[in-house]
C-alpha cells in the first residue's frame, strides 16, 4: 500500500470527533479514546511497513491532543489487545495499579473476543504506547515512576537502529529529560545526553540531533553553565533537515547564551529568529519569554522597543513589568529604574532575566546624560549628580568622563568650574549612522528572502513528467506534505 493510500485510508476510516452539543458519559468517552488509540497503533504499524515517516510523525504530533484525556484504563485496554504478555511487562510496573486497568480491559475483551491482535507487533508500536505511559505519569505528577519509566523507555528505543524509530526516540529523550528536570536531577542525565547526541550524529539522525542538542543547551542553561553551552554551539552544527519548532528553540537558547556573553547584536538577531520561527497561533508562553529577552537585549544595544510590542494580544499583562522597566530606561531616571527593579524583582528572578537587567543601569545613566547634553550647553557636576541620582560629585565626574571617552556624548569637563560643557551637536545625517541603519534593514530583508528560498521544495529534475497520472499523484502527495508541515508548525507547545 502506498503512502498516499494509507493517508486516504486514515481519512476515510478515522474516528470522528463527537459533536460539541452531545454529552458523553464515562463509558462512551472511554470507548472513543480506546478506538482512537487503536487507530493510531494501526497507522503506526502501516507507516513502519511502508517506511512512511510522515504518517508516523502525524500520529506523534497528536500526543498533545491525547494527553489531557488519557487514562490508565484506556491505555491498558489498548496494551492488552495489542502487545503480548512479554511486551506488556513495562506497563505492569508503571501503568496498572491494583489490577483496576486489567479488569476493565478483560471486560472489554469479552465484548469483542475477536479484537485481540493477531499481527506481530512492531517495536515502534510498543515504544509509542510506552511514550504515552510516560507522558501520563508526568501529567499525573507521579514523577518517581516517570523517571524510572522514561529511563527504561530510552533503553528500549536505543536497541533499534531503524529510521522509523528516530522520531519516537527523540521524543522519548525529551520526556526523559523532562521527568528529571521536574525532579531537579538534570545534571545526572548530562553524560547520557552527550552520548546519545554523538550516536545520533554518527547515525545521521537529524531529528535526534536537533532534539538532543536543544536538551543539552537547556541542561547547561538550567545550571548557568553558559561557557560550556557556548562551546557546544560552536563545535556542533544544527541539522538543516529539521522542524521550525526545534530551530526556534535552538535560536532562543543561542540568543540567551550570546546575551550573557555581551554579544548583544547577535543575541538580538537569534531571539528575533526564534520569534519568527515559532508558530503564531500557539506556544504563547514560549513567545512571551522570547519577547522578554528581546526587550532587554534591545535596550542593552541602546535601542528602545516600540510601545506597540507590549500590547500584543494575550501578552499585555505578562509584559507589564517590562513596559515599566522600558519607560525608566527611556527617560534615563536612575531612581525610577531602581524602584521598578525592586518592585518586580520576583518576576525578573522567575524569568531569569535579572542578571541582564542589572546591566541596564549603565544604559539608564547614558540615556540621562544624552538628554542633559542635548538640553544644556553647560551644567555643573553637582546638578548632574542630582538629576541622575548618583552618590557623589566624584561619581558623576567619573560617569561623565567615561561617557565622553565612549563617545556617548560630545562634551568636555571644565575642572575649574567643575561643570560639563556641551559641544555643538553634529547633524546626524552627516555621519555614517543613516547608512548603517539602512544596511541593517536591507540585510534583514535579504536574510528573510534567503531563508524563504532555502525552505522551498523543488521537484526532482530527474523525475519523468510525461505521465499525466504520475504528475497528478505527485501533486497530491505534495499537498498532503504541505498540510502535514502546516500541522507541525502548530505543535510547539507539545514538547514544552
Amino acid at each position: 500500500m502506498s503512502a498516499s493510500a494509507i493517508v486516504e485510508n486514515v481519512k476515510e476510516n478515522g474516528i470522528p470527533e463527537p459533536n460539541g452539543g452531545i454529552a458523553l458519559n464515562g463509558s462512551n468517552k472511554h470507548d472513543l479514546l480506546v478506538a482512537e488509540l487503536r487507530k493510531n497503533v494501526e497507522v503506526i504499524d502501516l507507516a513502519v511497513g511502508t517506511k512512511d515517516s510522515r504518517l508516523q510523525s502525524r500520529i506523534l504530533r497528536q500526543t498533545r491532543i491525547i494527553r489531557p484525556k488519557l487514562t490508565s484504563a484506556a491505555l491498558g485496554a489498548v496494551v492488552k489487545r495489542t502487545l503480548s504478555k512479554e511486551e506488556s511487562s513495562f506497563f505492569s510496573k508503571y501503568l496498572f495499579e491494583n489490577g483496576v486497568a486489567m479488569e476493565m480491559d478483560t471486560t472489554a475483551d469479552k465484548k469483542s473476543p475477536d479484537s485481540s491482535a493477531s499481527m506481530t507487533t512492531v517495536p515502534e508500536v510498543s515504544a509509542y504506547l510506552q511514550l504515552l505511559c510516560v507522558a501520563m505519569l508526568i501529567d499525573n505528577k507521579n514523577l518517581e515512576k516517570a523517571v524510572e519509566a522514561s529511563t527504561e523507555l530510552i533503553e528500549f528505543v536505543s536497541k533499534f537502529k531503524s529510521r522509523t524509530m528516530d522520531d519516537i526516540g527523540s521524543r522519548a529523550f525529551f520526556f526523559y529529560a523532562r521527568a528529571h528536570e521536574l525532579t531537579n536531577n538534570l545534571a545526572v542525565i548530562r553524560p547520557r545526553l552527550l552520548t546519545a547526541y554523538r550516536t545520533s550524529v554518527l547515525r545521521h539522525d537529524p531529528t535526534g540531533q536537533a532534539m538532543l542538542l536543544n536538551l543539552l543547551l537547556r541542561n547547561y542553561i538550567h545550571y548557568k553553565l553558559y561557557d560550556q553551552a557556548d562551546k557546544l554551539v560552536q563545535r556542533t552544527e544544527f541539522p538543516e533537515t529539521r522542524s521550525n519548532n526545534q530551530l526556534a528553540r535552538f535560536m532562543y537558547f543561542d540568543g540567551r547564551i550570546k546575551a550573557i556573553q555581551l554579544d548583544y547584536t547577535d543575541a538580538f538577531e537569534s531571539l528575533q529568529q526564534a520569534l519568527r520561527k515559532a508558530p503564531q497561533g500557539t506556544a504563547l508562553g514560549f513567545r512571551i519569554i522570547v519577547q522578554k529577552f528581546m526587550f532587554i537585549v534591545q535596550m542593552l544595544t541602546g535601542d528602545i522597543p516600540d510601545r506597540a510590542a507590549f500590547r500584543q494580544q494575550y501578552m499585555e499583562k505578562a509584559l507589564g513589568p517590562y513596559l515599566e522597566l522600558t519607560k525608566s530606561v527611556r527617560v534615563g531616571d536612575l531612581s525610577l529604574f531602581k524602584d521598578v527593579v525592586e518592585k518586580y524583582r520576583h518576576v525578573f528572578m522567575r524569568d531569569e532575566t535579572m542578571s541582564l537587567i542589572t546591566r541596564l543601569r549603565q544604559n539608564v545613566i547614558k540615556t540621562g546624560l544624552r538628554k542633559i547634553n542635548a538640553s544644556y550647553s553647560r551644567i555643573s557636576l553637582d546638578d548632574i549628580c542630582t538629576r541622575l541620582g548618583l552618590e557623589s560629585r566624584e561619581r558623576a565626574e567619573g560617569v561623565v568622563a567615561k561617557a565622553i571617552r565612549d563617545e556617548v556624548i560630545d562634551a568636555v569637563i571644565d575642572y575649574k568650574t567643575m561643570s560639563m560643557r556641551s559641544k555643538d551637536n553634529v547633524n546626524t545625517y552627516t555621519t555614517v549612522e543613516p547608512a548603517n541603519a539602512y544596511h541593517s534593514r536591507i540585510e534583514f530583508c535579504l536574510n528573510i528572502y534567503s531563508g524563504a528560498i532555502r525552505a522551498m521544495r523543488f521537484p526532482d529534475a530527474t523525475e519523468d513528467e510525461a505521465n499525466t497520472e504520475a504528475r497528478r499523484k505527485r501533486l497530491k502527495e505534495e499537498q498532503e506534505l504541505a498540510k502535514t508541515l502546516e500541522e507541525d508548525e502548530e505543535d510547539l507547545e507539545d514538547d514544552f
